[in-house]
Order: structure tokens, then C-alpha cells, then sequence
């Protein structure tokens, strides 16, 4: 589920109308929701019922989502600024179908350096093929079923 934005909530409906008001509250680091988008739901529907409303005339501070990741509500938190302020541009990864040769390669000496290709094994450092005719151990249960016969 993706980040609760006001723009994407209903505001006409009890359970969206606070929704986005709820993300990244005060308190919380690095994690835009600590509850679950259901329960923050039930928060938005009580808060409607006690009458609250909102009157975006009087908002001062507007939510600014993570610049990074696809948005959604397990990321990392975005941060509440002045009303107005100009949002950062999200940040995209490259369509690498796209990339230069060159381009690809630093890419690849990028992830190497930071570690990010450590699982992978490289064939070119496994020891060479030692199997060789006849050094295989015989297979005894094959034996034995043919003596049984």
C-alpha cells in the first residue's frame, strides 16, 4: 500500500479523511507508519466521528514523502515541512536496457565496491574441473542389489 498522501485520500470519506494526517507523526524515526494503514483507518474514521474536520486554509505543514523507494508505507519516513515548500524530486532507477556499455560496467564496479555483489560467486575464481575417469567411489547399494538376484 502506498504512503497515505492527501491527495489520494477522500476526504469526504470518514476513513481516508485523516488518513494522510496520521503518517509520520511526531516521535516516530525513520518509519512513516508505526500502525498498520488498517487500524490508522479506524484512528481516521473516530477522529470524523468526534467531528473533527480539515480546513486546508489553515494548514501550515504539508507531508513530503521519501525521495527514494516506490512509497510505500513500510519505507523510510518522509518529513512534515511549511505548507508550500517545494517537494524534492523522487529518485528513479536507471533503466539499465538503456545504459552505454561503460555506463553498465560502473554501475557493476558501484555495486562491487559497496558490497552488494559479495553473494555472488564469480566463476572464474572455482577451482577447475578435478573429476577424472575412474575416481569415483563405487556405489555399494548397486552392488548388493545384484548380488540379491
Amino acid at each position: 500500500m502506498p504512503i497515505p498522501l492527501r491527495e489520494n485520500c477522500d476526504p469526504n470519506k470518514p476513513e481516508e479523511a485523516f488518513l494522510w494526517a496520521l503518517v509520520g507523526l511526531p516521535g516516530q524515526q525513520r518509519a512513516p507508519l508505526t500502525v498498520h494503514p488498517d487500524v490508522l483507518r479506524k484512528w481516521s474514521k473516530h477522529l470524523w466521528e468526534l467531528g473533527f474536520r480539515h480546513y486546508p486554509d489553515l494548514q501550515a505543514n504539508e507531508y513530503h514523502p521519501p525521495a527514494r523507494g516506490v512509497g510505500q508505507w513500510f519505507e523510510g519516513a518522509g518529513r512534515w515541512l511549511p505548507t508550500g515548500t517545494p517537494r524534492v524530486a523522487r529518485s528513479t532507477a536507471p533503466n539499465l536496457t538503456e545504459l552505454t556499455a561503460h555506463e553498465s560496467a560502473l554501475i557493476i564496479e558501484q555495486l562491487r565496491a559497496n558490497g552488494d555483489l559479495d553473494h555472488l560467486v564469480d566463476p572464474a575464481e572455482l577451482p577447475g574441473n578435478t573429476a577424472a575417469e575412474g575416481t569415483a567411489a563405487p556405489d555399494r547399494d548397486a552392488d548388493a542389489e545384484g548380488d540379491a538376484s
